[in-house]
């Protein structure tokens, strides 16, 4: 059963069990149209029409009059549906009956994150802090809160409190080794050496404990650079923008630090570009900085200027094959397909032994129908032999099979691809596809649905599947 059919069965439930608990205190309906109201609410939840719930259950509310028990039922449904104005006023009438708990308090502050009221909904976190009470999801959304917007002392308070409230939870302690790490070594690998023990962050947390290293074999702006190029690589753009702040304050002409800082801020939705434009004037001739340039524009959806940006990165370090690499995702951007094979190839024959190479040209020709009856689907055939086990590679035959018509060769490649990796959505949307050309609808929508759960409607697989579920009416 996929997750809607479990949150509708659930929510299917909580509605039968206030029938059930109407009954049994006396308040069951006694006329058919409270009946029929209840029917009807509970279809329409099955149905997933939230809206209409809400009105079958107001009906209700409005023949019993005030019961908690009742605005309860329509709270939630309404937090269902995503109407947190309706939620917020049937709790207010809740509490107004009853009073404020834990819970309900939590309920409010669900209802004012939605609401976009950051703010107010971080106060009863403190609130609950201050009362001796905390939720341990509660301090991880305040803490993400307060990282996002670099509010660190306020992070390192509220982090504190997480670990000592769990002590063998490994997430505040790799996040709390990552923000004393430029200024308390020693504190922030013991803090590490705690997160590691936990597999899931064993990897990342020994990834900062070895870029800890620096601070004993290079000069402090030097070793604060190595340090916020380890957090870039780690994905960790609010911690990374800190500790090549830090290494600028040391000394502001590093030109490094200031390309890596820019490239950070546009991660988190900023733009980097003067800062990357600073570092470039200082070291005009340096292949990174225009490397991280090219990523800017394309990041900024301007492929012309990331194309510029990446030919004099290449230029400049012509043995690179991702630079190669570079350049044909850029013209594959802008549509020159035949100049994007081009360097693609350059790509392979400067590294041939470097599979990454061929798993990108074989999505491109997969991806693009490109030439695929022309060398392009012998070309995946004969990477997948290079790399069986590789689950990319293996998606693109797939798919190339299925643009060619082969529908039951692209079923089991693709099939075969998702049963090594199922996390990705590239090759979960493409069996997708293949499952509803085979006439699986309901597979087919299961696909879509993780799609968009996983990779969200703004990126390129989660739009195509977002836009197949409405064509497919869900």
């Amino acid at each position: 059963m996929n997750t809607r059919h479990l949150l509708l069965s659930a929510t299917l439930m909580r509605l039968i069990l206030v029938a059930l608990f109407l009954c049994g205190v006396g308040l069951a309906p006694r006329s058919q149209r409270i009946a029929a109201w209840m029917r009807a609410g509970q279809q329409s939840v099955a149905q997933g029409d939230y809206e209409q719930a809400v009105t079958e259950f107001d009906h209700i509310l409005r023949a019993l009059g005030p019961q908690p028990v009742v605005y309860e039922r329509l709270m939630q449904v309404s937090l269902d549906a995503g109407r947190y104005a309706d939620a917020r006023v049937y709790l207010y009438r809740i509490a107004d009956q009853q009073g404020w708990t834990a819970v309900r308090r939590d309920q409010m502050r669900t209802i004012l994150y939605h609401s976009g009221e950051t703010a107010q909904a971080n106060g009863l976190i403190y609130a609950m802090l201050d009362e001796g009470r905390a939720d341990p999801e509660a301090l991880r959304t305040l803490t993400q809160e307060q990282i996002a917007r670099l509010d660190w002392s306020q992070a390192a308070i509220i982090l504190e409190y997480w670990l000592a409230l769990e002590p063998d939870n490994a997430e505040p302690a790799y996040l709390l080794g990552m923000l004393v790490a430029p200024e308390q070594r020693n504190q922030a690998d013991a803090y590490l050496a705690q997160a590691a023990r936990d597999p899931v962050w064993m990897a990342r947390a020994e990834t900062v404990r070895a870029a800890l290293a620096a601070y004993d074999a290079y000069v402090l702006t030097d070793a604060h650079t190595h340090l916020g190029i380890a957090l870039v690589g780690l994905g960790q753009w609010p911690f990374a923008e800190r500790v090549l702040q830090l290494a600028l304050a040391v000394n502001a002409v590093n030109p490094p630090a200031l390309a890596y800082l820019g490239y950070a801020r546009d991660q988190q939705g900023r733009d980097g570009l003067a800062d990357i434009q600073a570092a470039l004037a200082m070291s005009p001739n340096d292949p990174l900085i225009h490397f991280l340039l090219g990523l800017h524009w394309r990041r900024a959806q301007d492929h012309e200027q990331a194309y510029e940006a990446f030919y004099h990165a290449y230029w400049l370090d012509s043995a690179n094959a991702a630079l190669a690499a570079e350049l044909g995702v850029s013209l594959q951007n802008l549509s020159d397909f035949v100049g994007a094979e081009t360097w693609y190839q350059q790509a392979i024959d400067l590294a041939p032994d470097d599979i990454q190479w061929r798993r990108l040209l074989a999505a491109f020709y997969a991806d693009t129908g490109f030439e695929l009856e022309n060398g392009g689907l012998a070309f995946i055939e004969e990477a997948h032999q290079i790399a069986p086990e590789d689950a990319d590679i293996q998606t693109s035959l797939g798919w190339a099979y299925q643009q060619l018509g082969d529908v039951p060769r692209a079923y089991d490649e693709l099939s075969a691809a998702v049963g090594v990796d199922p996390t990705q959505p590239r090759s979960r949307y493409y069996f997708g596809v293949v499952l509803e050309r085979r006439g699986d609808v309901e597979g087919a929508v299961d696909s879509y649905w993780f799609v968009v759960q996983t990779a969200g409607t703004d990126t390129h697989y989660g739009l195509l599947a977002s836009r197949a579920l409405q064509r497919l009416g869900q």
